[in-house]
């Protein structure tokens, strides 16, 4: 009798199991989605099923209206299969496997498109590194530049010494010749400073027809005059073209520094070269042989029988043969030494573009 109803006991106890474990007549299935997780899921039975590794959840909001959340065929699995995370599809309401273990929260279709542009957007690895276009301007500026350099040197050392001050500081200077027929240094400065300011104002030969000596007789004669005003003629030249170019080359410097253009760099750097390079040719020749050097400049520039003069005249006073020499001598310093400088200017900002040539040459190899 005991056993028999026992027997009967074990299978009234075990009817309504099987019932509870039908999911035919489970009217309130688990919802991954909308249920709340459980904190403490309850340990497996023994004759649970066991894990059968990554389940297969319905993502989000998923585009399918007929698919339904997944779980395990065991009621008391329900729970266990609650730890499950899912995940989402931005584009198709296809499902998507989860490791069992994982718990994360359900995200959205666009909390999921903002990850997945984040997790492939290349912006923040890829720094955006300028390339340099060069144009037919571009080549022009830069032989423009090149060109222009030389001039612009040149007038600025002839400015120099065609000035009050180079004048003062080389008829006080000790071991510059005398005037044999009675010029002081002070007579020099005071008359050859008419000659500088002659060169640079706009007035004729007139401003130094005026200039006299206390006895009233003028200090330069008519071919002086003559010659004095072809010399400030091709000065003038020299500041005109001087001029151009400095003009010439802001212009085409605004366009080469544009962005990702070529710069002014190479232009400035290969003109203070073909400086100091044509100022080297120059100083051998003058070196080798000075008289030949300067008779051979004024047959150039001037025509012949101008530019000759008596020991005797007022410009071989003020201005004999010695202060030619230093005349040269400081003029061609000061033109290299600003070539030298230009050349070195050329390369700031050389790292900076060696840089980002590295970077562009990297991104490409990538």
């Amino acid at each position: 009798m005991s056993s028999g109803s026992a027997s009967a006991a074990e299978k009234q106890s075990q009817a309504p199991l099987e019932v509870a474990n039908d999911p035919s007549t489970d009217t309130e299935a688990f919802d991954p989605i909308t249920d709340p997780i459980a904190e403490d899921a309850p340990k497996h039975s023994a004759d649970a099923m066991p894990s059968t590794g990554p389940v297969r959840v319905a993502p989000a909001h998923s585009a399918n209206p007929h698919s339904q959340p997944t779980t395990n065929t065991r009621a008391t699995d329900r729970t266990a299969s609650s730890s499950t995370a899912s995940a989402t599809s931005t584009d198709t309401g296809a499902t998507r496997e989860v490791p069992e273990n994982a718990r994360t929260a359900v995200m959205s279709e666009a909390d999921w498109a903002a990850v997945s542009k984040a997790a492939t957007s290349t912006d923040a690895r890829d720094p955006e590194v300028p390339e340099r276009r060069r144009s037919v301007l571009d080549v022009i500026g830069t032989i423009w530049i090149m060109l222009a350099t030389p001039f612009v040197l040149l007038a600025l050392a002839v400015r120099f010494v065609a000035s009050g001050i180079f004048l003062k500081i080389e008829y006080f200077r000790p071991g510059f010749p005398a005037d044999q027929f009675g010029f002081g240094s002070a007579d020099r400065e005071h008359y050859g400073t008419y000659v500088v300011d002659y060169l640079h104002n706009f007035d004729s030969r007139r401003y130094l027809a005026d200039v006299v000596m206390p006895n009233g007789e003028p200090v330069f004669i008519s071919d002086e005059l003559s010659h004095m005003a072809d010399v400030k003629g091709l000065i003038s030249l020299l500041y005109l073209v001087a001029l151009v170019g400095i003009i010439g080359s802001v212009l085409f410097g605004i366009y080469m520094c544009r962005r990702n253009g070529m710069g002014i760099h190479a232009g400035v750097r290969l003109g203070s070269i073909f400086s100091i390079i044509a100022m080297a040719a120059v100083a051998v020749v003058a070196v080798l042989g000075w008289d030949s050097f300067f008779r051979g400049f004024h047959k150039v520039f001037f025509a012949d029988g101008t530019w000759e003069f008596y020991a005797d005249d007022s410009l071989i006073r003020l201005f004999p043969p010695q202060f030619w020499v230093d005349a040269g001598i400081v003029g061609g310093g000061l033109f290299v030494l600003l070539a030298i400088i230009l050349f070195f200017t050329s390369f700031t900002g050389h790292k900076k573009r060696r840089a980002l040539r590295r970077a562009r040459k990297e991104a490409a190899d990538a």
